[in-house]
């Protein structure tokens, strides 16, 4: 939830990009609930007691025998997670967060090698109570220097709450008044990450280190798959495909950490964004140099609309050249406060505003 400034910052960042549609959220574990009173051998084993890659270990299938794992004297090739074993650390992980927790995502976006942004995203829950506080940097380009903005979007017992400039572009919290608009607040939710925890991703143990004084495994996926649990992270496109995949997993099977790289091949239309003064507030413009660029301009008008005043024009002067982009995202992302209790409070002095949406 942005201000128009905001809102134009951001698009303006990402009009690099083909029009696609919002992906549907996935949900959680249909039943987080449902545990396996029986689990087999291998599910068993902790990560935390497999060896280094550098001690070298050896088999696919690890076994136990009087509570300690046994691997060959002599390695035969790296270890890599058993399918169970994959899907225990899924579940695991989804189960210690389940109610409540923190997750902090940080990214950065390079267009053809060049840096295009980044940002942080510190996200906390608990129940349906949400707190998202985000920033993001566009670097500096045309003579400008680097641009920073962030904001908060907070629910707290099914109200909204926005922590963003107004009108005098005095930073405030406001209470969105407009109950309508409630249900369709999305926030990203951090735990559809844990699709990626996917057997045919062929998890090998890479070693182990201390964070936190926690023990960590290191656990990189050699064959990355594609998922839309994607859509949890900051300005990835639909469609990006993942290219490197580690995670870091205590003892009690649960991710820590997360290290994703992913890569979008696109191409764009010279589609541009213009703010226009309009009664007291402002307005939008998506602008096209031609009318061969018209149906995708007023796709993006059509999105646009649900939220703001949009019109669409043609302006000839503009570049009406399609631009090729190969956009790569590096992200990390920490998880913590497992299952503890979070404060997630209604702001005082929050200003109502009845909102439009």
């Amino acid at each position: 939830m942005l201000t128009e400034d905001q809102l134009a910052d951001r698009l303006r960042s990402r009009l690099r990009h083909e029009l696609a549609a919002i992906e549907p959220r996935t949900e959680l574990l249909d039943d987080l609930r449902r545990r396996q009173v029986r689990r087999s051998v291998a599910t068993r084993i902790s990560l935390a007691a497999l060896p280094t890659a550098a001690a070298a270990t050896a088999v696919t299938m690890v076994v136990m025998s009087g509570g300690n794992v046994v691997v060959p004297a002599k390695p035969a090739r790296p270890v890599v997670l058993t399918a169970a074993m994959v899907k225990r650390v899924a579940s695991e992980s989804r189960h210690a967060l389940a109610h409540s927790g923190r997750a902090t995502i940080s990214y950065r976006i390079t267009d053809n090698g060049a840096l295009n942004g980044s940002g942080t995203d510190r996200i906390t829950f608990d129940g349906k109570n949400w707190n998202d506080s985000f920033s993001q940097t566009d670097p500096a380009s045309g003579g400008q220097p680097a641009h920073t903005q962030g904001a908060i979007n907070r629910v707290v017992n099914g109200q909204l709450y926005l922590y963003i400039a107004g009108p005098d572009n005095k930073v405030r919290w406001y209470h969105d008044t407009n109950p309508a608009g409630h249900p369709n607040v999305q926030f990203s939710d951090p735990r559809t990450l844990f699709g990626l925890l996917n057997p045919s991703a062929r998890f090998k143990v890479i070693g182990h280190q201390v964070a936190g004084g926690v023990r960590l495994t290191e656990l990189r996926a050699t064959t990355p798959v594609r998922t839309r649990a994607l859509s949890s992270i900051p300005d990835v496109d639909p469609g990006a495909q993942v290219k490197s995949l580690v995670i870091w997993v205590d003892g009690h099977q649960v991710v820590r950490q997360m290290s994703i790289r992913t890569q979008h091949v696109s191409s764009s239309d010279p589609i541009y964004l213009k703010k226009f003064k309009r009664g007291s507030g402002y307005g939008l413009e998506v602008v096209v140099p031609s009318k061969a660029f018209l149906p995708a301009a007023k796709a993006m008008a059509r999105k646009l609309r649900k939220h703001y005043h949009v019109t669409v024009g043609i302006d000839p002067k503009l570049a009406g050249k399609i631009a090729h982009h190969d956009l790569v995202t590096t992200v990390s992302v920490a998880f913590s406060g497992f299952g503890k209790p979070q404060v997630i409070s209604v702001p005082k002095h929050a200003v109502p505003q009845f909102s439009r949406g």
